[in-house]
């Protein structure tokens, strides 16, 4: 069905509006951008404004958003399935972590919003949902080089559960994002620490991989 003209309206209104936002937020810093700034930009009145983002942090959370995802994209098309999981799981989110280097003030904004900001919110909850795609992500790259690694090794060895270790990746991912954005850390410094956190965890969860069910025959072989 062909989209009607207040349908085209809406969306040419929304356009405009996070147009203006990226482009004010890039220029002036999140802290230095009013929403009757970027009404003014768009060329709307700021109760349209409204109408699309709450606030300014949503403004903030609709552009950042989309640039996360990208981001996101460009690390898993760069994945190579034949290199160890913790030099996997740098390269997945290294596009990322660069991108939140263009402005600090941004980045530092758009973490506390995403993980401390109202909730219900509709583009708060599109980022969490965002990241939460990404560590199933990186939980996929745990099982997927443990099982390539026990089928020369091991084969009936089964991969455990990465819901965990996939948690501790992602808090390893936002804390160490966000102290760089807060400190002005140096990129090289921030992907170094980030690559030694994320050795340690892979190596905990391939150190002896176990399912529920292993776990519960243990205990009942101590017992």
């Amino acid at each position: 069905m062909p989209t009607g003209r207040r349908e085209r309206n809406k969306e040419e209104k929304q356009a405009r509006i996070f147009d203006a936002a990226e482009r004010l937020f890039d220029e002036l810093g999140f802290a230095g951008v009013t929403t009757q700034r970027i009404a003014d930009e768009a060329d709307v009145a700021a109760g349209t404004v409204f109408r699309y983002a709450a606030t300014k942090a949503e403004l903030l959370l609709m552009v950042s958003n989309e640039r996360s995802r990208d981001r996101i994209r460009a690390g898993a098309a760069a994945d190579d399935p034949e290199s160890p999981a913790a030099s996997r799981l740098l390269a997945l989110v290294t596009p990322l972590v660069l991108a939140g280097r263009d402005n600090d003030e941004n980045t530092l904004a758009y973490q506390r919003e995403l993980l401390f900001g109202d909730a219900g919110e509709r583009y708060r909850e599109e980022g969490l949902a965002l990241f939460g795609e990404l560590r199933e992500r990186m939980g996929a790259v745990l099982v997927d080089t443990w099982e390539r690694r026990a089928v020369a090794a091991a084969p009936e060895a089964a991969a455990s559960d990465p819901a965990a270790a996939s948690r501790a990746l992602s808090a390893a991912l936002h804390f160490t994002i966000a102290d760089a954005a807060a400190h002005g850390r140096p990129t090289a410094e921030l992907l170094t620490d980030l690559a030694a956190d994320f050795e340690v965890i892979v190596r905990g969860y391939e150190t002896h991989p176990t399912t529920s069910e292993d776990s519960g025959h243990t205990e009942q072989g101590e017992k």
